[in-house]
């Protein structure tokens, strides 16, 4: 049965390094009537240094953590099996687009797990941040949006609070909470903007934002606060989900004449692009260019026919659109891949022989899945995650040679002094004393609390730095 899936994710922290400690999903049905709900808890991996921050945040204590029930693969695999069994279904967050389906999609990958999952036959994604911030722009009358300072907020407790949905303080970064309502939320949204949410739903699949971009003409495009006519241009040659597209209240003329490098720092540069890109799989706030639109819009306004004659103008111009499918087609050349695996879902897919041995891998013992790793599996940053799970999961399995190089790893992950992009356990006991700065006392004693299980987790890694250069029995401490 078609239906929605809302769900949440309360994570270790903000990085490609996060890892969820909690994942709540619920599936409803079209009325959004609830028709089942998870909740799973899971370790921390042994190499993942939690924030203290968001430990704070989420209120998850350090011997909560050590005694969720499952382990990070196995709360990967759960996760990835219920969502096979709930498809076909639209997934439904809040802020779900930019950071859960970012952390799901990393968390897949270094579980060997299909990263693109919730992309892939079956799926809808949408987000009811942006709907929320789109419709407060277009529909004001709609939603009640509280402001700090002057300034909109649009964190989910407070816009919640101000329209009636029960979300304490106390109760919010609880997954099943934020769940619970984000679905009230679009419930409301649902009630009193029928059409203006149908028309955001349009989007929900890229086939439905290609359809949108693919008629051409004037598109209004909500994006960040501001919403502007636009006209779709082009895909990109090595991607036909992003969609360039040209700001139709800017003068072509700015532009039409740039080289293709000139055009690259165009779409990058801060401030007002006059060509940007959408991301047709990521529910782009595509919407008719209809008169309630087009009041709302944030740019100067001209007329229809000014934007009609922009947009002819671009679409003669035969050298600007040689130059744009260069600069498309180019302009992550000059991207370094990083050296951390972690930071390398995007680098690429694995061969279709590589998904399939990371399928065959999950079936095998774990006494086989080491040497499996390093022989068949050809995608380093997938041989490189192999690794780390059977020495954080098997480590009896190990030669001498290969749980040394293990431990090498893991005091290198939790200890290294030198600049990398994940929190280490010296860096994590920092921020506690930084924090405890302007701690008050219910704050101070979770801080100490957090502090004391980190002092205790490098102890631990010292002592196993000074075992022996052999396999001295298992990894799995709490590390």
């Amino acid at each position: 049965m078609p239906g929605y899936i809302f769900w949440d994710l309360e994570t270790t922290g903000l990085t490609a390094f996060a890892v969820p400690v909690q994942a709540a999903f619920t599936w409803v049905d079209d009325d959004l009537v609830i028709q089942d709900e998870v909740v799973l808890h899971g370790r921390v991996p042994q190499h993942v240094v939690p924030a203290p921050d968001a430990m704070l945040v989420t209120s998850f204590t350090p011997d909560q953590l050590e005694a969720a029930r499952f382990s990070h693969l196995d709360m990967a695999t759960a996760i990835a099996r219920l969502l096979a069994s709930w498809t076909p279904a639209t997934m439904i967050g809040f802020n779900s687009l930019k950071f859960d389906e970012e952390v799901l999609r990393t968390t897949f990958h270094q579980a060997l797990l299909p990263p693109y999952l919730t992309s892939g036959t079956g799926f809808r994604r949408a987000d009811v941040l942006p709907m929320v911030r789109t419709l407060a722009q277009i529909r004001p009358s709609a939603i009640s949006i509280p402001k700090l300072g002057g300034k909109p907020v649009y964190r989910l407790g407070e816009v919640c609070r101000a329209n009636g949905i029960a979300l304490g303080e106390d109760e919010a970064h609880d997954a099943s909470n934020d769940v619970r309502a984000t679905i009230a939320l679009f419930r409301l949204m649902r009630q009193r903007a029928p059409d203006l949410v149908a028309d955001m739903m349009e989007n929900a699949h890229k086939s439905g934002a290609i359809r949108r971009l693919s008629a051409g003409g004037i598109v209004g495009l909500a994006d960040f606060g501001r919403i502007v006519p636009i006209t779709a241009l082009m895909p990109a040659p090595n991607n036909g989900a992003s969609w360039a597209v040209a700001d139709l209240s800017i003068d072509p003329y700015s532009y039409l004449g740039l080289s293709a490098a000139d055009l690259i720092s165009l779409m990058v540069a801060k401030g007002e692009r006059p060509i940007k890109t959408v991301k047709a799989n990521a529910q782009p706030m595509l919407l008719p260019w209809s008169p309630e639109v087009t009041m709302a819009a944030t740019c100067r306004r001209d007329s229809d026919a000014v934007y009609n004659d922009r947009l002819r103008l671009i679409h003669a111009d035969d050298g600007f659109w040689r130059n744009l499918t260069v600069a498309l087609a180019n302009r992550f050349a000059d991207r370094q891949p990083s050296p951390w695996p972690e930071e390398r879902l995007y680098d690429g897919f694995p061969s279709k022989e590589d998904v399939g041995r990371a399928a065959h891998w999950h079936e095998l013992d774990w006494s086989k899945r080491y040497a499996f790793g390093e022989r068949h599996i050809e995608d380093d940053r997938l041989k490189a995650f192999s690794r780390a799970l059977v020495f954080e999961h098997a480590p009896e399995s190990l030669t001498p040679e290969q749980w040394q190089e293990g431990r090498d790893w893991l005091q290198h992950r939790l200890t290294t002094t030198d600049p990398v992009p994940w929190l280490t356990l010296p860096a994590a006991i920092s921020r506690c004393a930084e924090l405890r700065e302007t701690a008050d006392p219910e704050r101070l004693a979770r801080i100490d609390d957090i502090c004391r299980w980190l002092e205790g987790r490098l102890a631990e890694v010292t002592r196993m730095a000074s075992l022996p250069s052999r396999w001295g029995g298992s990894t799995d401490s709490g590390l």
